[in-house]
This record gives C-alpha cells, sequence and structure tokens, in this order.
C-alpha cells in the first residue's frame, strides 16, 4: 500500500493548489577532485573565463527579464548575483588555486565558491544565508556552462504540475510558467527569502520549509498544497483526492465572488467600518493593493530599499520611490515604516558584528538614533514626498518614551530644514509607532500622548512576550499569537488608544489570519494591515459580521487561560458562522 504523507510548512505565496509532481532534481553534490598537467593550466582559464563570460549574459538576461515581468526593485535581486560575479579577488583565488594546485576549473570553482557559502550559511541573518543561496547558484550556472550541463531545468517541464524541490534559486523562478506550475513545495525556505518574494509577485501558491518533502514524493506523485495554512498532502486516497478537488473549485469561486466587493468598504451589518490595509516591501506591490480592494498601506517596509541598493539609499532616491508608491495609491494612505534594521537584518557597510541573541539587539530604532546619517536624511526623503500622497510616518520597536522623544527630536530636525530650505511638505502628517515590545503595551498609556496612532507588530510582540525565538525551528510551535498574554496586551494598547483618541492598527501576521477577524473586530482595532491577496477574504468576513457579536467573541476570549481554549473557541463560532465560505483553518 502506497503510504500517504502529510507535511506542514510555512506558506509564503496564498492559493489552493492540485496536481502530480515535478521533481527539480538537483542535488549539491561535491565535484571530484581531478588534476591538469602544467601545459593545461591555460586551457583551464580559458575555459573559466569562458564559462564566467556566459554566466554574465544569462544573468543581465535575468535581470532584463524581471525587470519586464517582475519590477525594476525586484530585478535587483539579480544585481547580488552580478556583484558575486565581480568579485575579483574571490576569482582571482580560483585562478590562483588552478595554477598552484593543478586542479580543474570545476573543482577549484566548487572548492572555493562552496567555502564562501558555508561561511554565509553559518550565520543566523536571513540576509546572510539568502547570500549563500546566491554564492552556490551562481556557482551552479558557472559548472553549467564548464560541464555542458543545461541550466534551464525547470523549462523540461511541459503540462501543469506541482514542482517540488529541495530548494529554488531566483532564476528558477523567473523561467516558471503560471499556466504550467500549479504550486511550489520545498524543503527549504523562509517568508523573507528571494524565492518567497518572487513566487508571492507571480501569484503562485507556495509552502516552504517542508524539510522532507523531496524524500517523501516520487514524480507524478498527485500532491495537494494549501497555500494558506502551510499544509501539503502526498498521496491522498481517491475520497480525499474528490473532496480536495471540490474544496479547490469551491475555493477559486470563492474568490471569483469576491471581485463584487472589491470596491467596498469593510463595514459590519451595523455600520462599524475597518481600514484594510496592506503591508508591502516592493514598490510595485502597491498596485496589487489597489487591485485587492485595500484601503492604502499599513506598513511599508523600507529596509528592502537597503538591501536591493547594496547600502543606504540616497535621499533622493528615497524621495522617489517614495513618491511612485503614493501615485500608485492615488490617494490612499501610505505608512512607511523607517528601516528596521540590524540584528537578523544586517546592511551592507554597517560594520555590524553577529550577535547571540539579534532579535534582541542592535536593530530597528536603536541602530537609528545610534546612526543619525541614517535617519535623519530618510526622515527628510519621506516629508519631501508627503505631498504625493496621504503619507504617515511608523517608527519600529520603540520601548521606552526616551527614544521615541528622541526620534521626534530628529524629525522636528528635519522639518526645520526643510522649513529653512523652503522646500514643502505636508505639515499635518501623522507620526505613529509600532507596538511590537511588552513595555510599549504595558506603558501604552505614556506613549499615547507622543503620537498620532499606534500599530501593533504581533510578529515580536508574541515572541518578546512568550520568549519564543520566531526563527528557531526547535521552539516554533511555542509561538502562537492566540495566547491569553498576547491577546490581553493588544487589549491594553487598544485602550489606551481609545482613551487618548488615537486610531490602532495591526499589522502584523494575525492581521492576515481569518481565524482570528472577529476577535480583532472585537478588541477595537481600527485598522488591520496584511498581505494584499487576503485582504477580499478578512473584508468578506467583516462585511458578513456584527460589531456586537465581534465584540462578545473577544469578550469571551479574554477571559480564557490557555491557547486551546482561545483556538477552540475561535473555530467553533467562525465554522458555525461562515458554514460556507472555503476558509480553512490549518486543515486541508
Amino acid at each position: 500500500m502506497v503510504r500517504q504523507v502529510n507535511l506542514t510548512g510555512q506558506p509564503v505565496a496564498p492559493g489552493i493548489a492540485l496536481g502530480p509532481a515535478f521533481l527539480l532534481r538537483r542535488e549539491r553534490k561535491n565535484v571530484p577532485h581531478s588534476t591538469i598537467t602544467e601545459a593545461s593550466v591555460a586551457g583551464e582559464l580559458e575555459r573559466l573565463d569562458d564559462a564566467m563570460e556566459r554566466t554574465r549574459i544569462d544573468l543581465r538576461y535575468n535581470r532584463r527579464k524581471a525587470t519586464r515581468t517582475l519590477g525594476e526593485i525586484v530585478a535587483r535581486i539579480f544585481d547580488a548575483h552580478l556583484m558575486i560575479m565581480d568579485d575579483e579577488p574571490t576569482f582571482d583565488s580560483i585562478r590562483d588555486v588552478i595554477r598552484t594546485e593543478l586542479v580543474s576549473a570545476e573543482y577549484a570553482l566548487y572548492r572555493s565558491l562552496e567555502s564562501v557559502a558555508r561561511q554565509f550559511d553559518a550565520q543566523k541573518e536571513d540576509l546572510f544565508r539568502d547570500r549563500a543561496q546566491d554564492v552556490r547558484d551562481v556557482g551552479r550556472r558557472i559548472l553549467a556552462h564548464l560541464t555542458g550541463a543545461p541550466t534551464d531545468t525547470i523549462g523540461d517541464l511541459h503540462e501543469p504540475a506541482i514542482l517540488i524541490a529541495s530548494e529554488l534559486n531566483p532564476s528558477d523562478v523567473l523561467q516558471m510558467d503560471p499556466e504550467k506550475i500549479l504550486g511550489v513545495a520545498t524543503d527549504a525556505g523562509g517568508a523573507t527569502s528571494h524565492t518567497a518574494i518572487l513566487t508571492r509577485t507571480l501569484g503562485v501558491p507556495s509552502v516552504v520549509g517542508l524539510k522532507e518533502i523531496t524524500t517523501s514524493c516520487e514524480p507524478g506523485n498527485l500532491v495537494a498544497i494549501n497555500g494558506n495554512s502551510g499544509k501539503v498532502l502526498i498521496r491522498p486516497t481517491a475520497k480525499q483526492e474528490e473532496k480536495y478537488r471540490e474544496k479547490e473549485r469551491h475555493y477559486h469561486q470563492f474568490r471569483d465572488s469576491l471581485l463584487d466587493i472589491r470596491d467596498k468598504q469593510a463595514i459590519t451589518k451595523d455600520g462599524h467600518q475597518i481600514e484594510l490595509a496592506a503591508n508591502i516591501e516592493l514598490p510595485d506591490e502597491a498596485k496589487r493593493v489597489v487591485r485587492a480592494g485595500g484601503d492604502g498601506v499599513g506598513l511599508y517596509r523600507t529596509e528592502y530599499l537597503v538591501l536591493a541598493h547594496g547600502g543606504i539609499p540616497s535621499e533622493e532616491v528615497q524621495e522617489k520611490e517614495y513618491r511612485r508608491v503614493a501615485q500608485m495609491l492615488q490617494g490612499r494612505p501610505l505608512v512607511i515604516r523607517t528601516f528596521d534594521l540590524g540584528g537578523d537584518k544586517a546592511f551592507p557597510g554597517a560594520g555590524i558584528k553577529p550577535e547571540a541573541n539579534p532579535f534582541l539587539g542592535w536593530r530597528a530604532i536603536r541602530v537609528a538614533l545610534d546612526r543619525p546619517e541614517m535617519l535623519l536624511p530618510q526622515l527628510r526623503a519621506i516629508l519631501r514626498a508627503s505631498p504625493e500622497g496621504n503619507f504617515r510616518i511608523m517608527f519600529p520597536m520603540i520601548g521606552n518614551l526616551e527614544e521615541l522623544i528622541a526620534v521626534k527630536a530628529m524629525l522636528a530636525q528635519a522639518r526645520a530644514e526643510l522649513d529653512s530650505e523652503g522646500v514643502p511638505y505636508d505639515k499635518e502628517i501623522e507620526v505613529g509607532i509600532m507596538v511590537e515590545v511588552p513595555s510599549a503595551a504595558l506603558l501604552a498609556h505614556r506613549f499615547a500622548p507622543h503620537v498620532d496612532f499606534f500599530s501593533i507588530g504581533t510578529n515580536d510582540l508574541v515572541q518578546f512576550t512568550l520568549a519564543v525565538d520566531r526563527s528557531n525551528e526547535q521552539v516554533a510551535d511555542l509561538h502562537q499569537p492566540f495566547h491569553p498574554a498576547v491577546l490581553q496586551l493588544i487589549d491594553r494598547t487598544v485602550r489606551a488608544g481609545k482613551e487618548a483618541g488615537i486610531w490602532t492598527g495591526l499589522c502584523g501576521e494575525l492581521a492576515g489570519n481569518p481565524l482570528a477577524t472577529l476577535l480583532l473586530v472585537g478588541l477595537g482595532l481600527d485598522e488591520l494591515s496584511t498581505s494584499p491577496s487576503v485582504i477580499p477574504e478578512i473584508k468578506k468576513l467583516i462585511l458578513s459580521s456584527t460589531l456586537e457579536e465581534s465584540r462578545a467573541l473577544a469578550a469571551e476570549a479574554l477571559e480564557l487561560g490557555t491557547v486551546q481554549e482561545v483556538r477552540d473557541l475561535l473555530l467553533t463560532t467562525m465554522k458555525k458562522r461562515f458554514r460556507d465560505m472555503p476558509i480553512w483553518f490549518g486543515d486541508l
């Protein structure tokens, strides 16, 4: 009997998919030690240079294609690959190995680049781990040209299928035809990887971090993917297949029905309005916000500009990008979070040393206050761009009142400089903070008089409150946003905001979880900011409910003592009230 396999990973691109498995076989094999003669050295060097030039041509093509199909900012991912190719010291050392050790170009290249990649693998920061993937991708391409192996592996797919791989490189994703790739499932990867960004942009349902998908699945096996919950089912029974195909049909019908509410506001049946915004990191994602019927951008993660430019972009470059996003939003609110860098998001030229606990270290507002030459130009750029739209400024990881007073002083300095230069800007621009440190939630009533809004970042708030590193797989199951302590902190923050007459939003992953929607509305959130792709589903839930019933649900949840009790309450309530809506709460 064929064994059925159930796996759970990290959902990175929403959607439902069912189809045969196409396995991308790319095992990381050792290149054998192969020696050459003195007379062959010149030929090996020439082979290496030829393969490198062919690889440069590939990468330039990929960049042009990415620019056409995905936008300039996404295309800059491939600049990292070109920068590796331009790293002369690395490739000079490879040439030296060929000359001095009399080994083949393949072996010298593999040994040198794998050593570099492993150094990046050893780092805890996601940025460095992505860099390791970039190095291996470049090395794979050069090796392919050296050996004559094909580089376009996904091009072998001729029929619609679920793409299964150990990991995907950005160049792999560019080859994907959305008409043939029904979904993506990988052993490795995370929500912030280049691959995740690209698959979300292409709109292909994807689940990563499954660890054993490639060893559990054979080519042609039927695979079901839930890009909303992260569940993957391999070799379903005939009964399960039919049930899942029905869910897939129902899901697509439901998605089509959401087109009718795209231009409606998220107003409950008893007249209470919630602002539904979106989180973005790529400027071109603003177009998706408008297409999804979003009310604006509740979180613009500007640090991606730093990663894309290889350093802090100039004030002029930033102003241009912020204006472009505002233009695409057509007057909708744009909440720009100042750079959340440092810690696990190191940036070029910063001189950041490895930290034992990067999430608790030198990051976000701590970096900004220590590096005013980074924050001040960003504040000036935001202010200069502000006449273009409805801008709001948000500071991350504020933990005490002194930090808030200090960054507001820097904002006042930026205003004074622009005033002296005669540069116009929005004098009434709103200023807020992310509430993601428990101290900020506990002292929200102290912060409220100094800001125009709060935006609760539940991803960090959960890990700091529960002492759980959300990037640590060994304790990932303890990172529970429905923990009663987290709900109490959200409730406390909202109440402080209402007492001060300011609005409170929530921009963490919890905002995009349909299971949490009525709870968050009942807790009194004025704004929910999530992925553009789930805005229609969240809006449908709000339109189909009342504020009164949501308040009753929240009041009951706040009295519970365990995560399981909260989840059971929410599951029972949602399945009872929305029986006909194909929104899955973790099940296939």
